[in-house]
């Protein structure tokens, strides 16, 4: 039983060599730029093993790609919950989710929009994008629900809502932003769009709403 173990121990290294120098690669040059040949030559990993573990170029730059979103949401995750562990009151939390929500710049939050919903098309074709996807967004939907259940644990978040749904539901209110970029609203209106949607995640989360 030992060999096998250590062949996929081995082939986990393998994929982790190759998305790292990936990343690198993707955020030097962009998708239009990415060069396939250079991720191989930096790493001295065959083809034929990149083609086994990613099926090819595009889903060598999805796993990339997936891989910058989920440790961006992670870093933001985990800044937000030493936040929520201080907090006191509903002001104070509601403060912080204020915060994040306006704190993306309009192109920034148009490119990161865009590369998840370029991954969640390709993930209709390629089954191995999507159970990163599934992976990634599972894992840290349930950190952020964790969050939140150390917030009603203190008092500051109303305890009569499944912390999970509202997790995701958070996640739904960012990909429906996705219908102004592609009407290219002005960004009046996407301020608005924050605004309502912090109408919204009051009503959700504060404490004063509770049956």
């Amino acid at each position: 039983m030992t060999p096998p173990k250590k062949k996929r121990l081995d082939g986990l290294a393998t994929m982790q060599t190759l998305m790292d120098a990936a990343i690198s690669e993707l955020e030097t040059n962009g998708e239009s730029g990415f060069d396939m040949d250079s991720v191989l030559t930096q790493t001295g990993v065959a083809r034929s093993s990149l083609y086994h573990h990613f099926d090819n170029k595009a889903g060598l730059i999805a796993a990339a790609e997936i891989e910058i979103i989920r440790s961006s949401m992670h870093a933001e995750n985990v800044v937000q919950r030493k936040m929520f562990e201080q907090c006191t009151s509903f002001k104070e939390l509601f403060d912080i989710v204020t915060l994040f929500m306006r704190a993306d710049s309009p192109d920034r939050g148009v490119d990161v929009r865009r590369s998840r919903t370029r991954l969640m098309t390709a993930a209709l074709h390629n089954k191995k994008v999507q159970e990163a996807i599934v992976e990634a967004q599972r894992t840290e939907s349930r950190y952020y629900a964790e969050s939140l259940v150390i917030a009603q644990k203190n008092g500051v978040v109303r305890k009569d809502i499944d912390t999970l749904a509202v997790s995701y539901w958070i996640q739904g209110q960012f990909f429906g932003r996705i219908l102004l970029d592609l009407g290219n609203e002005t960004t009046d209106i996407g301020a608005q769009w924050v605004e309502t949607s912090l109408i919204a995640l009051e009503a959700v989360l504060s404490p004063e709403h509770q049956k």
